[in-house]
């Protein structure tokens, strides 16, 4: 979403700054940090980094893939400016109605990534946090004395409904308001009481069959149920693996 009235950018700043504070104060920097905004042409997505047998992938969104080629694929990450960032290769899941594509980058990974995937099978009624981009957060000019936090996707807290562990598309969780497509690929994270430590369920789904256009905002779409489902990590290493994915 484009704002163009520039007295907003300060009311703006000051939320993302709570909810960068409020986020910090819950879950590791870590989640942020690997949860990425990127383009492709006018397309904009929710990125998550995941690292499997020491090689580093984008996970996000086959919509915002849909142009690009399987082999040496440039898509722009947000960094306060648009950075284009060289692939490799492409990776779909085996059916197309996974709305998953995996970005294999050259960067490796030194040392396995701290919030691991959940080993777990969890239970209906447990609190997860979710988070993605809606869009870059706009950049206000301050004193020099003044320092800019980070920006950082949004973060919501919603409930399972229900799981299915046999599934790797079967995460569905409630949450309070409508949500914006883009976040679609970010992160569901869970606080480990086996581990004593936070880990990541899955990724989002994009859901577009339940999107309608935002009210305020035509050129926006948002899902209204605050019913939001997702992928387990299964289907991504299936992917990177070469497996094929069984069945949805």
């Amino acid at each position: 979403m484009i704002r163009r009235q520039t007295g907003w950018l300060l009311p703006l700043f000051l939320l993302a700054s709570f909810n960068y504070v409020e986020g910090q104060s819950e879950l590791p920097d870590e989640i942020f940090s690997r949860t990425l905004l990127v383009r492709s042409g006018n397309e904009l997505a929710t990125a998550f980094k995941f690292d499997q047998g020491g090689h580093m992938y984008l996970v996000t969104t086959r919509h915002v893939c849909k142009s690009l080629p399987l082999k040496n694929a440039v898509i722009q990450v947000w960094h306060g400016s648009w950075i284009d960032l060289q692939t490799i290769n492409t990776l779909l899941p085996a059916s197309k109605n996974v709305d998953l594509a995996i970005l294999e980058t050259d960067e490796k990974a030194g040392r396995p990534y701290k919030v691991a995937p959940s080993a777990e099978v969890l239970t209906n009624g447990q609190k997860v946090w979710y988070m993605g981009w809606d869009y870059p957060t706009p950049r206000p000019k301050l004193p020099p004395n003044i320092p800019l936090p980070p920006e950082v996707p949004s973060v919501k807290i919603g409930t399972i409904t229900a799981i299915d562990p046999t599934r790797p598309d079967s995460l569905e969780i409630r949450s309070d308001g409508a949500y914006n497509l883009r976040i679609a690929s970010g992160p569901i994270v869970y606080w480990s009481p086996v581990h004593r430590d936070f880990e990541v369920l899955g990724v989002i789904e994009r859901n577009e069959r339940d999107a309608v256009n935002h009210p305020i905002d035509p050129t926006e779409k948002v899902v209204m149920s605050g019913i939001l489902k997702g992928y387990n990590f299964d289907i991504v290493v299936d992917a990177i693996t070469g497996n094929r994915v069984k069945g949805r």
